[in-house]
């Protein structure tokens, strides 16, 4: 590649500014993660330094098109057209950063190759490199970290561009953040568009003048726990949500604009329990924020008198004009309020368990009017005013005149979760390690999901001791009361999706669905995340990768009443490896293909016995082993779920031999039988009845089913038995046996447990125990 190599901060490369495009790209590779998760932005600035919009993960497009973004699973690319920015647009900052999720830790240091390159092209041109910068050397290591509990780098400022008269002049910061979100490090950005040479910093010193240090901005699809994004240090109690909105023709008495907004409280099955809104803002556990007191309007003092004017002259407009003192400059993080409303969040409803905020314009316009719309959450449990702590603001910003079809964006939801709940406990036992990785480890998923149901169990059971008590009328004691609060916690969600729909009611499997799950959408409005969550409608939890709106990649599934599956998915079906544990108690672990068992797998009952071997459309079907629970191994061959042909059946002390129709031993067989086997014997003391041959003996006899016994089930039925019955000597209840008329032959010793059926490990440890 051609182009000038950055080599450090500081860095100046002019880039022309009358070209089509400019095209920047941050690529990626890493071995680590097969599912890495970067994201690059391009925040915009005016000259006094507010941030005027953005084009990332969750919102492709700023500056009226200008600006565009593109994200692939190899890397992120920004779109410049400099022709369509708007001229208020002073400057361009880009930040990259790593995805910061509940299932996945990673950092800017996990890729094996980072590195930021720019190209320019006239129209209908190939693309030509201007730059290329290799990141890697200006990230933190252990020797050198960014903070002292850390040396990864979860952002990096890269680059900002500042236009000139003939040129971009981009000067290269590459400053590494601690932060996964450049929201929280907003005035650092400011930082560097001071030092851009030529940047007006008078005007932007003049905006800053009283700015608070930091401005938490939340990105959409940012998940957060309510203790994480007020800093507190203590358990949030009372949030107060403030609503705005911008736009050249948001006001009152505007036609077709009437701004409102709501809040919609679901319960865990997405049936909504109440709602507040614009015009009706008090519901259990939830009030309206007070109208600020309007400000007293001072009577202006009559002017004094010029006493050189003559008697009749007056003040004149012109020099009154003079008198007025020059606008202040406008705060860039003054939130644009509107309205707002507190939520007490141990008063709501114990149904609630989840609050989704939506900003709506239903006069006839859609969004199309508004350029921004704004969330801010505050952390006001405090009595104190003083002490209430900001847990961030989140903006939607959309280009003027567009979303003239969506009346609603759905701006955020608020929504709690058990800390017993199977979701914590995944995020525990996937706390470090890439989820598609992790999953991919079979024995450590296998480990994590009989551990998530055990806990679920245990949640679940307390929950439904409340319930019990509640409805018998009883008092619950405050320790259990305790307990249960001490179970959850609240997060937030943001979100930013417009949603189709005249009316909020047109919207509402839309809302619900939002309630029911977290994760990011694709352009299209489809469920698409690599650590996506979702509830269902029958109180089953879903967590993993969704694409096209359906279960893809790795994921675990866990069913309310009881059991789940880790492994992989496609086309929302179980496919591939994965670990299934059904409501009783019973595991498989092996292969899966259209939601069912196919190929090479093993399923421990909950009696202790197990199967292994192949199977096909959810039944035994092909060679396999079963071991009981009384250590026998029975090996065969298996026809949908059926077992048919010849079969051999293995005790320590003996071994039979036949055919077997239906599941029952038919025909001809022969009994081998071991007296004096040696097995778990001391060797000196067997020393003195082991042979080559004998005391050993077999005999051959023949079993007869039952009349009406033997016949096949149809082809598309059940099989009448999925439990196979092994065969013991001398007979079975049913079935007719009947010995060979000659003596017993003698016979060459058994090896037990036959080589070609080790025990399964499961059913060896079950035997120990026992």
């Amino acid at each position: 590649m051609a182009g000038v190599e950055v080599n450090g901060q500081g860095q100046i490369v002019a880039l022309p500014f009358r070209v089509e495009k400019l095209s920047f790209d941050a690529k990626w590779t890493s071995e680590q993660a097969a599912q890495l998760d970067l994201d690059l932005t391009c925040c915009t600035f005016s000259a006094e330094g507010k941030l005027r919009s953005f084009a990332g993960p969750g919102h492709s497009t700023a500056e009226e098109g200008g600006v565009l973004h593109q994200g692939t699973p190899e890397g992120d690319t920004v779109t410049v057209y400099p022709s369509k920015i708007d001229p208020h647009c002073e400057a361009l900052v880009f930040v990259l950063s790593a995805s910061d999720s509940d299932v996945s830790t990673m950092s800017l240091t996990t890729p094996d190759t980072l590195h930021f390159n720019g190209y320019s092209a006239e129209l209908d041109a190939p693309l030509e490199p201007m730059f290329q910068c290799n990141l890697q050397p200006h990230l933190p290591t252990a020797e050198a970290p960014i903070a002292p509990s850390t040396a990864d780098s979860q952002s990096m400022i890269i680059c900002a561009m500042h236009r000139s008269t003939d040129s971009w002049v981009t000067t290269f910061s590459l400053l590494s953040q601690p932060s996964h979100s450049w929201g929280q490090f907003v005035p650092k950005l400011r930082t560097v568009l001071s030092q851009l040479p030529g940047f007006p910093v008078q005007k932007l010193a003049a905006a800053q003048e009283g700015v608070v240090d930091k401005v938490v901005l939340l990105r959409r699809f940012e998940d957060r726990t309510a203790e994480a994004l007020s800093c507190s240090g203590q358990a949030v109690q009372k949030v107060r949500l403030d609503f705005g909105w911008e736009g050249a023709l948001v006001g009152e008495g505007i036609e077709g604009v009437e701004m409102e907004w709501n809040a919609l409280c679901y319960d865990i099955t997405g049936e909504q329990t109440q709602a507040v809104s614009s015009k009706s803002k008090e519901a259990d556990g939830i009030t309206a924020v007070p109208d600020p007191p309007a400000p007293e309007e001072e009577e202006a003092p009559p002017p004094e008198a010029d006493p050189e004017a003559e008697e009749g002259d007056e003040l004149k407009p012109e020099a009154a004009a003079e008198e007025k003192l020059p606008a202040a400059a406008k705060n860039p993080d003054e939130f644009p309020q509107k309205d707002g409303i507190v939520i007490e969040l141990s008063a709501l409803p114990s149904a609630t368990r989840s609050i989704v905020i939506t900003i709506n314009n239903f006069a006839g316009e859609g969004l199309g009017p508004l350029t921004c719309a704004h969330l801010r959450l505050t952390d006001v449990t405090a009595a104190d005013a003083t002490q209430h702590k900001s847990m961030g603001w989140f903006r939607f910003p959309s280009s003027a005149g567009t979303h003239k079809d969506r009346p609603t964006v759905v701006m955020a939801k608020l929504y709690k979760e058990s800390t017993g709940s199977a979701f914590s406990q995944w995020r525990a036992a996937a706390s470090n390690s890439d989820l598609p990785a992790f999953l991919a480890d079979i024995a450590v998923v296998r480990s994590a999901l009989l551990n998530i149901s055990k806990v679920q169990a245990a949640a679940n059971q307390l929950a439904k001791t409340i319930a019990d008590k509640t409805e018998a009328g009883e008092e619950v004691a405050e320790e259990v009361k305790a307990e249960e609060r001490a179970q959850w916690q609240w997060r937030l969600g943001c979100m930013g999706r417009p949603l189709p729909g005249a009316a909020l009611e047109d919207s509402a499997d839309d809302l619900k669905g939002i309630a029911n799950y977290e994760g990011r959408f694709d352009a299209t409005d489809k469920r698409h995340d690599q650590r996506a969550k979702a509830i269902y409608a029958n109180g089953d939890t879903y967590f993993g990768q969704y694409s096209d709106d359906r279960r893809q990649g790795m994921g675990l599934y866990l069913v309310a009443k009881g059991g789940g599956y880790a492994g992989s998915y496609a086309q929302s079906k179980r496919s591939g490896q994965g670990v299934m544990r059904m409501p009783d108690g019973a595991v498989y672990q092996g292969e899966f293909a259209g939601d069912k068992f196919e190929g090479q797998g093993q399923y421990e009952y909950v009696d202790g016995s197990t199967y292994v071997g192949t199977w096909k459309a959810g039944k035994k079907h092909g060679e396999g082993v079963y071991w009981d629970t009384k250590g026998g191994c029975l090996r065969g061959t298996w026809e949908n779920g059926i077992l048919k042909g010849q079969g051999t059946y293995d005790q320590p002390s003996y071994q039979f031999k036949g055919n077997f129709k239906a599941n029952l031993p038919e025909g001809e067989c022969s009994f081998t039988i071991c007296a004096h086997r040696t097995l778990g014997m001391p060797a000196p003391a067997a020393a003195h009845i082991m042979a080559d041959h004998g005391p050993i003996i077999t005999h051959k006899g023949n079993y007869t089913l039952p009349p009406g016994v033997g016949a096949d089930p149809p082809a598309d039925g059940e099989p009448a038995s999925e439990d196979v019955v092994p065969p013991a000597y001398p007979k079975y209840e049913g079935l007719a046996y009947k010995s060979a008329a000659q003596l017993p032959d003698e016979a060459e010793d058994l090896q037990f447990p036959p080589a070609s059926a080790a025990r399964p490990a499961v059913v060896a440890l079950l035997l120990a125990v026992a």
